[in-house]
């Protein structure tokens, strides 16, 4: 070879090997640029359209049971499921999928353009080919005009989505729950990820770098802009026992193409919405969606050209003359109301069940919880004719007023009420007793309700009603927004005036104590210490009563412990018994110690004379009832005992005839209902007594019902058995008086006063005032209230409606015989108690609903028998009747505009047995002695 055609070798030798060079370093730098385990806008190729067969299915029922309870076990169409709750109600949208990249950067990503092709509905009917399965129907859906969403993609992320303006809420959300499938990573073990549940946590675990697996956690936030949260507002008791609870569970899996794009999607999320006091009752919802590539082809699209994502959007607005909005992944809420024709009662035949003769039955409260929803979607103007034309009913609208929570109803209900007539009381204070019982009540309620206190009501009666409502709804208020700036102006006004009170007029100081205790405000701690500690006992006893209704995280340990131990003991000072008894109970509840528990129980065991008697009685019982349930007071108490030396008939014989106890109502796997009864005596005569309801669910509880009986001033008519009075030991000398209190859901109701003084006593004795059964307290009010929108991860919403309403009526009868020298009382609380609960998944084109509802009519009589004749035995009797509990189910499917609806029902019917509760030992021996003829 001559030299001239080695050097024309050597050139294209050269060549060649420059070229491959830049090969390799062009393909290092892809290799780089895949290396860091992302997905690159370039993986959607510029000039194609990709057309995936896409399948979103829904499903609802009633949730499993709690034995087998598990977010995997909920849908018909789950395999792991091994419990069938009952056949389902739901559907399926089956259509075609077409992507197009219809711009692009190297630094911004792709704008992606995501196109439904031919939707169709498929629902539960007969004609399916297999039971339980799906057939194809006519719908909305055929005739919507299909609009696209564009999407910004980025590195496997959606940062963005752009919805045509005039486009189908519920065709928006689907797109957004297909755009969710083209979010993936390969390199991630777990983060947090934008889905249309909010930011989730999703944790990966890929098999390897084609198939990838993620589980989205059941905590998702939603964003914090303002627009995002008030569709998404979530209206709930401010209690967690008669709140709910959603279980999510979500679980992705992805199949990528070589390109490193989406083959095949498939997802499965499963969301359970139980009752927290009532597990069985809510629903379940089982969501699926598959998607998988079909082919790809060229695009007829022309590409847009743009610098940005900004500019490019508004390009592509203007060629299609479309108007884009920006968006996000959230979903929009659907606006369909939830009382339609089909399964709500009209206004006129639900106001003509609200009579009083219907009053503590489960019609009323079924009615009362419809019209609550009825109110709350009505202006002013129509709320205030529905008062002014049901004045034989207005007692129970006005407690739909209350329990309805807007101002509109506030505004209606202020319309009709006059709280300057001194003679018209009944129905503002029914007014106010529901409004202080409100679940969501509007702020601006409390403010037009304090300027009223400020200006001030003339009667009595009134204005203490006001100011227990008043401090009630600031209480629930800062509840609600998590935050005690609320108020703060209201709870100096009440602090204030408790400064002003006169040292005459005990009475003032008392008031202002009992409106402290509804506002439960930490705040307050100090000040009701110090009048515990400086004021008459009159006042002390309240403010002790302030001090009870507080949580015990309220206290400081080391500084309010030795207080309450020194006015148990009393040292330092005298304290009335009821003082030191209500300062037991909030030492006992607080987790005491050892050394606690030994400093007031070996005082009082040594110290038991007539001073003590009663309050060593008291707490040798108390410490016996809570340690029933906290195994450590039990056991210090056994220790304390033998290490002092006190086993002995002379320390742990009972001197006094007070007595406390618990007793379970109910048990079931959603938690228990108990009561405790404490009878404080005094001179065998009760001077106070409290009947306490408490509910249980995992480890909350909540205080529905405080029924309490105060006595005083009543020594002379007892005497002992050589026929002297007996004088009651180290109490003050008061007038004779009796009376009643109660609380409901921890509202503190305005005092009933029975007598005040001998000459009321003997009137009311001689005229057999009380003979005949009469009304305390009677209302409606809504126990449970939860309403939330919950997006789910295919981009469809979930409308959650709890309501829970219970009518009551309280009443009470009272014969005495002084000739026979017997008194017979009974207090008889009944109940309508009604619980209903609604989750949907609606679209514009069908509707899916699962209604869950229990129904029982209770009652509860407390009888006390009293024979006076030779000595004093009584008798006291907590009976309940039987009764029968409703449990209905109805599931249903209907698409509008046509003759289609699937509706499933289940009804069960479960008798509760009447009871007689066992009280204690001793009063089972003097019921024996008085009835012993009639065992």
């Amino acid at each position: 070879m001559n030299s001239k055609g080695s050097m024309s070798l050597r050139a294209i030798s050269s060549c060649t090997f420059l070229l491959i060079e830049l090969i390799l370093i062009s393909f290092g730098f892809v290799l780089t640029q895949l290396g860091g385990g992302v997905a690159s806008g370039r993986h959607f190729e510029i000039g194609t359209v990709y057309t995936y067969d896409y399948v979103l299915g829904v499903e609802l029922n009633e949730p499993g049971p709690l034995t087998n309870f598990s977010s995997t076990t909920l849908g018909s169409n789950s395999k792991s499921s091994g419990y069938r709750t009952g056949s389902t109600v739901g559907y399926k949208v089956l259509c075609q999928v077409q992507i197009t990249p219809v711009w692009q950067s190297e630094h911004d990503g792709a704008i992606l353009e995501i196109q439904l092709i031919k939707p169709e509905l498929h629902v539960k009917s007969r004609k399916a080919p297999a039971p339980e399965g799906f057939h194809s129907h006519t719908s909305n859906l055929d005739s919507i005009t299909l609009h696209p969403l564009y999407v910004h993609w980025k590195q496997g992320i959606v940062y963005k989505t752009y919805s045509v303006g005039q486009d189908d809420v519920s065709l928006v959300n689907i797109k957004k729950g297909i755009a969710n499938l083209l979010q993936f990573q390969t390199n991630k073990a777990d983060g947090i990820e934008d889905t249309p549940r909010g930011q989730c946590r999703t944790t990966y675990s890929n098999k390897d770098s084609s198939h990838l697996m993620k589980t989205i956690s059941s905590e998702c936030l939603l964003p914090a802009d303002t627009v995002t949260q008030e569709k998404f507002s979530k209206t709930s008791h401010i209690s967690t026992v008669l709140g709910s609870t959603t279980e999510s569970t979500v679980k992705v899996e992805l199949k990528l193409t070589a390109n490193s794009f989406v083959e095949e999607a498939s997802v499965t999320e499963n969301h359970v919405v139980r009752v927290n006091a009532k597990k069985e009752v809510g629903a379940t919802i089982f969501g699926s969606q598959h998607f998988k590539l079909k082919d790809s082809a060229n695009a007829n699209t022309q590409l847009v050209k743009a610098g940005n994502v900004e500019t490019a959007i508004v390009e592509i607005g203007k060629a299609k003359e479309l108007t884009l909005n920006l968006d996000s992944l959230v979903p929009h809420p659907e606006k369909i109301p939830i009382c339609e024709v089909t399964n709500c009662k009209a206004s006129d035949t639900l106001l003509a069940i609200m009579t009083p003769d219907n009053m503590a039955s489960t019609k009323m409260a079924d009615a009362f919880i419809q019209m609550v929803e009825k109110f709350r979607q009505s202006s002013s103007t129509e709320i205030e004719k529905m008062l002014s034309d049901g004045v034989q009913i207005l007692p129970q609208l006005l407690d739909v007023c209350a329990a309805t929570g807007t101002n509109s109803a506030h505004q209606a209900a202020m319309k009709i009420l006059n709280f300057d007539d001194p003679e018209e009381v009944s129905n503002p204070e029914r007014y106010l007793l529901g409004l202080s019982l409100s679940t969501s009540p509007d702020p601006t309620i409390v403010t037009e309700l304090f300027s009223l206190l400020k200006k001030g009501v003339k009667n009595e009666r009134l204005h203490e009603s006001l100011l227990l409502t008043t401090a009630a709804l600031v209480h629930t208020t800062r509840l609600q927004q998590s935050s005690d700036e609320f108020g703060v102006d209201i709870e100096n006004y009440f602090l204030d005036s408790l400064q002003k009170c006169p040292e005459t007029k005990p009475e003032c100081s008392q008031l202002l104590l009992r409106s402290l205790k509804n506002l439960k405000s930490k705040s307050t701690v100090e000040k009701l210490f110090d009048i515990v500690q400086k004021s008459d006992s009159r006042i002390g006893v309240v403010a002790m009563k302030a001090l009870y209704a507080l949580p015990t995280s309220f206290f400081d340990r080391s500084l309010y412990r030795p207080i309450l131990i020194r006015i148990i003991n009393q040292l330092g000072k005298k304290y009335d018994s009821s003082t030191r008894t209500l300062a037991i109970d909030i030492l006992l509840r607080d987790q005491p110690t050892k050394d606690e528990i030994r400093e007031i129980l070996v005082f009082q065991l040594k110290n038991s004379d007539s001073a003590h008697a009663e309050v060593s009685t008291f707490l040798w019982n108390r410490l016996h009832e809570f340690g029933e349930k906290n195994h450590d007071i039990k056991t210090y108490v056994t220790e304390i005992i033998h290490e002092e030396g006190l086993k002995t008939y002379h320390h742990l014989a009972p001197r006094g005839l007070s007595m406390s106890f618990s007793r379970t109502f109910t048990s079931n796997p959603s938690g228990n209902s108990t009561f405790s009864n404490a009878i404080e005596m005094t001179g065998k005569l009760l001077k106070r007594s409290s009947f306490d309801v408490y509910i249980h669910s995992d480890q909350n509880f909540i205080h529905p019902l405080s029924l309490g009986i105060f006595a005083g001033g009543l020594s002379s008519f007892t005497s002992s058995d050589n026929g002297e009075t007996n004088p009651v030991p180290d109490e003050e000398i008061e007038d004779a008086t009796a009376g009643m209190e109660l609380s409901l859901m921890g509202v503190q109701t305005r005092p009933i006063v029975f007598f005040v003084g001998k000459g009321e006593l003997m009137g009311l004795v001689w005229s057999g005032a009380g003979s005949e059964k009469t009304t305390a307290l009677q209302g409606n009010i809504l126990l449970q209230n939860e309403r939330a929108v919950v997006p789910l991860f295919n981009g469809l919403v979930a409308d959650v409606n709890i309501q829970g309403g219970l009518s009551f009526d309280l009443s009470g009868q009272i014969t005495i015989s002084l000739w026979h020298r017997t008194a017979n009382s009974l207090v008889q609380n009944k109940a309508g108690l009604v619980l209903q609960s609604v989750i949907r998944v609606d679209t514009s084109f069908v509707r899916s609903r699962v209604d869950y509802t229990v129904a029982s009519n209770a009652i509860l009589d407390f009888t006390s028998d009293i024979n006076f004749y030779d000595g004093v035995l009584m008798c006291l009797k907590l009976t309940q009747p039987e009764f029968n509990v409703r449990q209905n189910i109805h599931k249903t499917e209907r698409i509008p505009g046509s003759k289609h609806k699937l509706r499933k029902a289940k009804y069960n019917t479960i008798p509760i047995p009447g009871v007689t509760y066992a009280l204690n030992k001793k009063n089972s021996e003097l019921c024996g002695v008085m009835y012993k003829d009639e065992l």
